[in-house]
């Protein structure tokens, strides 16, 4: 079974930039973003609405919601720290790293480079319509710890919903 592997790629993929907002242009407080994955290159890989329910538990686990037709939905809260930084969140699960960053106008760019044991580049991009509402892609070239390549493709929209972040980290 390829739960490992899924786990991994969701994971790897689903979570890098989830919480990711443009610091400066977006605003303190809680925050909700829908993701939508695409996982292509694996034999026999489920789109992630069919993923295992031991894989579904670990993703709870780590605060993530799987919702209906591939989306998960998570929150997080960004500070007023992290706004006036005018540098984004990014959360670099194994060893992935941003490079590149870009920033212009309402617009965020980077490519991220990992080299950890799920090895590959990537592009993210997201643009803010308003300080309470952004949405971007990330596409990832990756090749997996037993040397599978694979494409994962993740789109994202995000709603600022309260200023008061409650238990959400």
């Amino acid at each position: 079974m390829h739960t490992t592997r899924i786990a991994a790629a969701a994971l790897a993929t689903g979570l890098l930039l989830s919480p990711a907002a443009l610091a400066g242009h977006g605003k303190a407080g809680l925050w909700e973003v829908t993701t939508k994955n695409t996982i292509a290159g694996m034999a026999g890989m489920p789109d992630m609405a069919s993923l295992p329910p031991q894989v579904q538990a670990q993703m709870r686990a780590h605060g993530v919601q799987m919702n209906g037709g591939g989306g998960i939905t998570s929150r997080f809260c960004m500070t007023a720290d992290q706004v006036a930084n005018d540098r984004p969140v990014v959360d670099h699960p194994g060893e992935c790293k941003p490079q590149n960053m870009k920033f212009t106008g309402q617009a965020f760019s980077t490519d991220i480079v990992c080299t950890g044991k799920m090895k590959g580049t990537g592009h993210v991009q997201f643009t803010f319509s308003s300080p309470e509402h952004y949405s971007g892609s990330e596409t990832m070239d990756m090749t997996e710890p037993g040397g599978m390549p694979m494409r994962t493709t993740m789109t994202m929209d995000a709603r600022w919903l309260s200023p008061n972040c409650g238990q959400v980290h």
